[in-house]
């Protein structure tokens, strides 16, 4: 079988194809483009994956050049989160394909879409930037790095990273040209065909914002879309700040401890203080009650003396009102007298009248006088009842009412008389 493409050229060497596609069952392609065929086979009870050039451009020698370079940079891979190739074979129907592992999974464009805990994307980038690291350092770079390229294994435990039609090396001579998706490359990817590793790092950083990595690796994005000069230098140094952002984190996370150990054992501080000063109080409560309870019998037992004083004292007030109309009473009469005797004795009886009213008069001052000793009498009885505040109370009201007594009597008295003087004067 004459060989259309020289295998020795990248170093693996196969001297017959014969038979090699029969071993190769249950063939389904699921992706096609202009240029590529990929599609998976089982072969000795394991899936494989195959990766070939499209019939249309099968015959072509830079196409062909560019199959073998994937080739070449994939066979000095060996990552565990990079796809491994077996070997370049000629497949019925396919032409030459290259034998990778076929792992079970989804892209990760897919697996964003669902509902993944933050920590499980956290861990597939920090996976992602290892793989990118690792082919760094053998001098590939991806420049095709979009979440179509990475595959979540199906226990989403790990990545792979996969395709490297675009891939390149700064010795590689062949398609030198830009290349890689427009909205993952960078501005100067579009510029040039010089491979850069910061070329990844921005694809990295573009990534990196699908993923919904949570406030601690926005710095991190931020620096890897910065222009070139300002990026990371390397997948290293984009490493060790996602470990110093852990380590931030960690220590964060032990202060938030010892602060939450702090500020549980303060609560059970101020929780006992407060039960032992509860307990004082309610000890001080019991105390107060007792003293309440004696301050209320006092207060009870004054107030049936202030009860039984303000009775007498009404007692006493309606005694002076049934003789203030007693005097009145008097008065009314005696003036009923002198006028009687006036009329009917005329001013020969006068001296006769005016000695009855100075006999009423000597009886009105007589009943003050004995209105002025009860009333003495029951300040003397009710003073040890009371305050001398409450007694100077009581005193000043008994005054106030007597005074305003006397004063009716003594001005109806002097009203009597010279009424009295005027019918004497006219007499005469």
């Amino acid at each position: 079988m004459q060989q259309d493409y020289d295998s020795s050229a990248s170093g693996y060497l196969m001297d017959s194809f014969e038979g090699i596609s029969r071993k190769f069952t249950d063939v389904t392609i699921f992706n096609t483009s202009d240029v590529n065929i990929v599609a998976k086979a089982k072969r000795y009870g394991r899936w494989w994956l195959l990766k070939g050039l499209n019939k249309q451009v099968a015959n072509e020698t830079a196409y062909i050049q560019r199959l073998r370079k994937e080739l070449e940079l994939l066979m000095q891979l060996e990552h565990p989160f990079v796809v491994s190739t077996v070997g370049l074979e000629m497949v019925e129907d396919f032409g030459y394909c290259i034998v990778m592992e076929y792992v079970e999974g989804t892209t990760l464009k897919e697996w964003l879409k669902e509902n993944h805990a933050c920590k499980d994307r956290k861990r597939i980038a920090i996976q992602l930037a290892e793989a990118v690291n690792y082919i760094h350092s053998k001098g590939i770079v991806h420049r095709d790095l979009k979440p179509e390229n990475i595959i979540v294994t199906k226990n989403s435990t790990s990545i792979k990273l996969i395709d490297f039609g675009f891939a390149d090396t700064c010795s590689y001579a062949i398609l030198k040209q830009p290349a890689g998706t427009p909205k993952y490359m960078s501005p100067e990817q579009m510029q040039t065909s010089v491979a850069d590793v910061r070329n990844d790092i921005y694809s990295l950083g573009v990534v990196y914002g699908k993923m919904n990595l949570g406030y601690g690796f926005k710095h991190i994005i931020q620096r890897c879309l910065k222009p070139i000069e300002l990026r990371y230098r390397n997948v290293s140094e984009l490493l060790d700040a996602i470990s110093k952002r852990d380590k931030i984190k960690t220590v964060f996370a032990w202060v938030v401890v010892v602060l939450l150990v702090v500020a549980t054992a303060f609560i059970f501080i101020a929780q006992s203080l407060r039960i032992n000063e509860l307990r004082q109080q309610l000890s001080s409560n019991k105390l107060q009650q007792m003293g309440v309870h004696d301050t209320v019998s006092s207060l009870n037992a004054r107030l049936e003396r202030v009860s039984a004083a303000h009775m007498e004292l009404l007692q006493k007030k309606q005694a002076q009102e049934a003789e203030r109309m007693r005097v009145e009473n008097a008065i009314k009469n005696g003036k009923n007298v002198i006028n009687n005797a006036i009329k009917s004795a005329g001013v020969m009886h006068h001296l006769d009248t005016l000695k009855s009213f100075d006999n009423l008069n000597m009886e009105i001052f007589k009943r003050i006088h004995e209105s002025s000793a009860a009333y003495n009498c029951y300040l003397t009885k009710i003073s040890g009842k009371f305050s001398e505040k409450e007694m100077a109370e009581i005193t000043n009201a008994l005054v106030v009412y007597d005074g305003n007594l006397i004063t009716k009597l003594m001005k109806r008295y002097n009203q009597l008389k010279n009424d009295y003087d005027k019918t004497v004067m006219q007499g005469n």
